[in-house]
């Protein structure tokens, strides 16, 4: 018994688990990054011992010509996030003379960017790290383990060791390029944050017609600047409605044109995040050019006598998004005359031939151009020539006869007595 509700409860856990597995989901949670560019920067040289270098576009460190060189960064923490999992300092070292050591370490003292010179400068404390540089580029180092208990961070960077050559000038915070601005001095923080597109239009009961504009609309969560809009039937991959990208705004407008030869009931809208791949959501299918909902005939109704050679009009109701019907007209059960594609405004004229079969069994058959199965019939009626009633009513001719030949023997009659 022991051995069956084990089995049971494994099987349970293990369905539990599948569903879990294949439970379709739109968010993401992925790393994010904000950043804090150094609220000082400076650095000092020991040729020229009382001169401050705070406010200059670049910043030196290592064995600089006739002298050492030091560089000096302060960053607060007014950008930390409360999730943060990690922190590192990133500095462009776009020129680096030769290949050396670096060392980065901790200082606890306060300073001035303004007035710190080789004679003032703070005393050094830990060692943070040591890294080698060897080309310009971009440099980034971890200060995690340095963050517990702090609001702020001041950092000094030189050469490992004054016996090795080298130097290296890197952007300050008043010398990086606007357009790029990955290459200021800067704290960056990495959090966890939940990544998210939701296409909310069109909906499942939406139809677009040729000429028109319509709107896309979407929600998004998280760190979205931009986005790409692609059209989509079933899963075939038709255009791209965005050339490059638009803003993350939740709202483009589509003209649908008549050139695209967009049919169906499958379409789609994919919106994906512009910088991840993985960030993107489907709109529900909807229809292009294809129309739904229901017909109902009324007119001709049983009580129509229509004659060869007359026009009338053949008229219907419909609801929902109907485009285009398909017009029968049988006798019996025989289709005699079609009309198809005719735009749903509720009436079509029918001219009706001289030569058309007489009888009371014609119907008119009203169907959704793009849905066969959606259709109504109208009742039966009937098509006579005038003259016909003759043949309604038997012996009508020799009735009239007797009639006029009594009238002509009652006028003789009174002729007489007169």
């Amino acid at each position: 018994m022991k051995k069956r509700v084990a089995f049971i409860l494994i099987g349970s856990l293990f369905t539990i688990g599948f569903i879990l597995t294949i439970s379709p989901t739109r968010a993401i949670i992925r790393d994010q990054t904000v950043s804090t560019v150094a609220e000082k920067d400076s650095y000092v040289n020991s040729y020229y011992p009382t001169s401050n270098y705070g406010g200059a576009d670049w910043l030196i460190f290592g064995n600089y010509i006739l002298g050492w060189t030091e560089a000096y960064l302060y960053f607060n923490f007014t950008d930390k996030p409360a999730s943060w999992t990690k922190a590192e300092i990133s500095i462009d070292m776009y020129s680096v003379s030769e290949t050396f050591n670096v060392t980065v370490s901790l200082i606890n003292d306060t300073w001035n960017e303004y007035t710190i010179n080789w004679l003032n400068k703070p005393v050094h404390r830990e060692i943070i790290t040591t890294f080698t540089v060897a080309e310009g580029k971009i440099y980034k180092f971890d200060i995690t383990d340095y963050i517990e208990g702090r609001n702020n961070i001041s950092i000094y960077l030189n050469a490992s060791n004054y016996l090795q050559n080298g130097y290296v000038q890197g952007h300050s915070r008043e010398g990086f390029y606007s357009w790029a601005p990955e290459g200021a001095p800067q704290l960056i923080w990495t959090y966890p944050e939940t990544a998210e597109i939701t296409v909310t239009s069109p909906k499942s009961s939406d139809v677009w017609r040729d000429i028109n504009f319509y709107d896309i609309k979407w929600t998004s969560k998280g760190s979205i600047e931009k986005v790409i809009i692609q059209l989509y039937k079933g899963s075939t991959f038709i255009e791209d409605i965005t050339y490059t990208y638009t803003e993350n705004d939740g709202d483009y407008e589509f003209y649908v044109s008549s050139l695209e030869n967009y049919k169906g009931t499958n379409y789609r809208i994919k919106i994906t995040d512009y910088d991840d791949s993985r960030v993107y959501d489907y709109s529900d299918y909807f229809s292009i050019n294809i129309g739904s909902g229901t017909i109902t005939v009324t007119s001709p109704s049983s009580s129509s006598s229509w004659q060869p050679g007359t026009s009338h009009y053949i008229m219907w109701a419909s609801t929902g998004t109907i485009i285009n019907v398909d017009i029968e007209i049988y006798k019996g059960n025989s289709l005699r005359y079609y009309l198809y594609d005719v735009s749903n405004t509720g009436s079509s004229f029918w001219l009706i031939d001289e030569d058309i079969e007489l009888g009371t069994d014609w119907r008119i058959k009203i169907s959704n151009a793009d849905d066969s199965g959606q259709y109504d019939w109208s009742d039966y009626f009937e098509i006579f020539k005038s003259g016909d009633e003759e043949a309604i009513i038997p012996g009508y001719n020799l009735i009239f006869i007797f009639m006029t030949f009594g009238i002509s023997i009652f006028l003789i009659k009174k002729l007489r007595f007169k």
